[in-house]
């Protein structure tokens, strides 16, 4: 009695720690003797232990995975849009695009008329030539001025210290000194006088180039705004302009949105949300059947308030445009996979 009570507790230990060894399942075995066995299968070899007439049986078991992929709804978004608007005022002269069609970064797809743009850029390009003439001349004119009353200042001083000399020695009258004092104190203030007129006149001549260089840039920029180009690769979804139409400044003309990559928003309870990170790999499926990989790159960090649902974007290559801007899209996010062992409900039995 003792010793089956042995046998019994040893099968009861094996079981329990078989089970242990993974979370388990239990299913309707349709015969105890028929489970599958495949590349996922553990199986424990027959065990027959006999004791007095008493036979014990370990039969095998199957175990299978567990999926807990986290599947979704979500919805396809562009990655860019931009609607296009005039920088300037003119006449269209030639639209080279229309809707649906495909464009890339840099492409010219509208021209507006220069008018007399050109005429203002040769006209701004000659004031700025003629003052900066007009400045180096003033550099030279001050450079002589300042040369010359310095030669002035020095023939003064020569006549100052001779009359000094002379009235020492008693040849000359005071007048003389006076002069050649007062003469020589002129010429010493007219050296800062002239160095202040042609340093005014250099600072008014730079404000003047200042103002035409500022000129010249804006009638570049504005001649440069009558020809449209791509802002990047896409598809032109809107064309709201014809060819010969007046505009002027923030007159909408096209609308142009980039699909690659493809962007897809979903929404996550806040039981899944922690099970994903950024970078995490899922698979998008469009309404006709076609799947893309694609990886989480926005995980909102706060839940919707009305729905306790945390918003994530997913980004998949879609360099054959096959996915379109907003359809409704499955996500189907990969989880970890577990180990249940199948046990049959008779191995239960006592």
């Amino acid at each position: 009695m003792k010793k089956s009570i042995f046998i019994a507790s040893f099968i009861l230990l094996v079981v329990v720690g078989w089970i242990g060894s993974g979370q388990f399942t239990n299913v309707n075995a349709q015969d105890d003797s028929t489970a599958s066995t495949d590349s996922n299968t553990e199986s424990v070899e027959k065990v027959v232990i006999e004791d007095s007439g008493n036979k014990v049986e370990l039969k095998e078991f199957n175990f299978s995975q567990i999926d807990q992929s986290i599947e979704l709804q979500g919805q396809t978004t562009h990655n860019k849009k931009i609607d296009v608007k005039s920088e300037t005022t003119g006449n269209i002269t030639n639209i080279s695009f229309k809707r649906g069609d495909k464009v890339s970064k840099g492409d010219e797809l509208i021209k507006i008329s220069i008018e007399n743009r050109k005429e203002l850029l040769n006209s701004a390009k000659k004031d700025l030539e003629r003052l900066n003439k007009e400045l180096e001349l003033n550099e030279k004119n001050k450079v002589n001025r300042l040369s010359q009353n310095k030669e002035l200042i020095k023939l003064y001083e020569i006549e100052f210290a001779s009359a000094k000399q002379l009235i020492d020695k008693g040849l000359s009258s005071k007048s003389k000194l006076s002069l050649a004092s007062f003469n020589l104190a002129n010429a010493r203030s007219d050296q800062e006088d002239i160095l202040i007129n042609f340093e005014s006149q250099q600072s008014s001549i730079e404000a003047q180039i200042a103002n035409v260089k500022s000129q010249l840039k804006n009638i570049e920029l504005d001649i440069g705004n009558t020809l449209i180009n791509a802002p990047f690769s896409g598809i032109i979804s809107d064309k709201m302009v014809e060819e010969s139409e007046y505009i002027t400044p923030g007159n909408p003309l096209f609308t142009i949105i980039d699909l690659n990559p493809i962007k897809i928003q979903g929404y996550l309870s806040e039981f899944d949300v922690n099970k994903v990170n950024l970078g995490t790999k899922a698979i998008i499926e469009n309404t006709n059947g076609i799947k893309k990989e694609g990886t989480i790159s926005f995980i909102s960090p706060s839940a919707e308030t009305s729905t306790r649902t945390f918003e994530i974007t997913i980004e998949a290559d879609n360099s054959d445009l096959s996915f379109k801007s907003g359809i409704t899209t499955k996500i189907t996010i990969a989880g970890s996979e577990l180990k249940a062992h199948k046990i049959p409900p008779s191995i239960l039995t006592i």
